[in-house]
């Protein structure tokens, strides 16, 4: 069982730090591949769900916004859940807050199970809230992460995370 789920906020103020700190991040072939499915599918108008979107500007990657990402799928990984809340009760805009990110709007998308970007992407896309929070115009810096678990009993073999945001 392929598993999806997405979440986004906008919001007035937000207390963080630098959002042009990207920290250092190295942008390795999978991160590429990533960031090159999500503007592919950007560069295009598209349907999702009942909503129309036109094509919007392309992403950039943010390794802030990676960070956030990957302790996301690796806490989902590691305690066997799926859920934009992790068993903390912290949701997104908290999660991207505590990095130092100060943002004028988030989302976030998240998978469970598939092996590759290719079908997270194309999943997301057939989803509308999913596939909305791609087309989101508001949104234009992303950061994004798969865990792989290592518990045969788990419910998944991996996680993925993706973080969409705006900085302020």
């Amino acid at each position: 069982m392929l598993m999806a789920s997405n979440g986004s906020w906008a919001a007035e103020e937000t207390p963080g730090g630098d959002p042009n700190s990207q920290g250092e991040c190295e942008l390795t072939d999978r991160k590429r591949e990533m960031l090159s499915r999500i503007n592919e599918a950007r560069s295009q108008a598209r349907q999702c769900g009942n909503q129309h979107f036109a094509a919007v500007e392309p992403l950039t990657w943010n390794c802030t916004l990676e960070a956030a990402a990957e302790a996301h799928s690796k806490d989902m990984a590691e305690n066997d859940y799926f859920s934009h809340t992790g068993p903390d009760g912290v949701g997104i805009q908290q999660r991207v807050s505590n990095r130092g990110y100060v943002w004028r709007a988030v989302g976030e998308n998240i998978a469970a199970g598939q092996a590759s970007a290719a079908a997270v992407v194309e999943g997301w896309l057939e989803s509308p809230g999913h596939c909305g929070n791609i087309m989101n115009d508001a949104f234009t810096e992303m950061g994004m992460a798969k865990a792989e678990t290592d518990d045969s009993g788990s419910t998944y073999p991996s996680y993925w995370t993706q973080v969409l945001a705006q900085p302020r």
